[in-house]
């Protein structure tokens, strides 16, 4: 400088940044759920009443109940009213992790044929991924699901909950449960009725047909054409929405349409 004095440091010299001061409500909603995964409670396990809660964390009524309700959006409890109520553990699923998802995709923008194309990288990695791992258990888990769709075909409603179903089964088959939660997600977030798509039942035909063929080379052991069954099945979908819905790629996600 000129006369000795300091200007500001390059980005990459300065000091770290200072932590973001958390919120109170946050911080009891973070030590509420640590409690839940320390014990293990299951689902359906009774949290202390409200009293007690109060001076476990040592926060104010206001304060507690928006810890609960903010944790109670996400899935992890659910807060019964009245006499001998309170919050009580629940089971966070791909529901919840979807609504999550949902809302963070619209305020940044994102459409729907982002979504596929994530789709399409993900989960043809995932069937070679479930044929290598050979899990037997889930190999039969994963037939259950192709009987299920193949008894409700004619039930559309049965038929979109048994797809979701097989392809979390496939994630699952994985051995991440990372995987199988987006995955789950994402096949919720793609089924793309809430736009408009049909899916009359020469086309759940199709996707039972799709689903029999990746159950087969998984069930074989062949990773190579578990990917390729599963992509050509991706792929498939892309180009009968591009056919009969060419608005669907483009048209923006809405946390509204998402949320459970």
């Amino acid at each position: 400088m000129m006369d000795g004095a300091a200007g500001p440091l390059p980005n990459h010299r300065r000091g770290p940044r200072a932590p973001r001061r958390q919120k109170t409500a946050m911080a009891v909603a973070q030590r509420i759920v640590e409690e839940i995964s320390r014990h293990q409670y299951p689902p359906g396990t009774k949290l202390p009443a409200e009293r007690e809660m109060l001076a476990q964390y040592e926060v104010g009524r206001g304060t507690l109940r928006e810890s609960l309700r903010f944790l109670e959006m996400n899935g992890v409890l659910t807060v019964k009213p009245g006499p001998g109520g309170g919050p009580v553990v629940a089971s966070p699923d791909t529901h919840d992790l979807a609504s999550t998802l949902g809302l963070f995709l619209e305020l940044h923008g994102t459409r729907f044929g982002a979504i596929l194309d994530v789709r399409e990288v993900l989960e043809p990695a995932l069937a070679a991924m479930a044929a290598t791992r050979q899990d037997a258990g889930m190999i039969v888990t994963i037939g259950a699901s192709v009987e299920s769709m193949t008894a409700h075909l004619s039930d559309l409603d049965l038929f979109l909950e048994e797809n979701e179903r097989f392809h979390e089964l496939v994630s699952a088959a994985a051995g991440n449960p990372v995987f199988t939660l987006l995955t789950g997600s994402l096949d919720r977030i793609t089924d793309g009725s809430r736009l408009g798509i049909d899916y009359p039942l020469k086309r759940r035909q199709a996707v039972l047909s799709a689903h029999r063929s990746i159950l087969a080379a998984i069930s074989a052991g062949d990773a190579d054409k578990a990917r390729d069954e599963m992509l050509r099945h991706m792929v498939a979908f892309r180009r009968y929405t591009d056919k009969y819905y060419p608005q669907a790629a483009d048209s923006l996600l809405h946390w509204s349409d998402i949320a459970p």
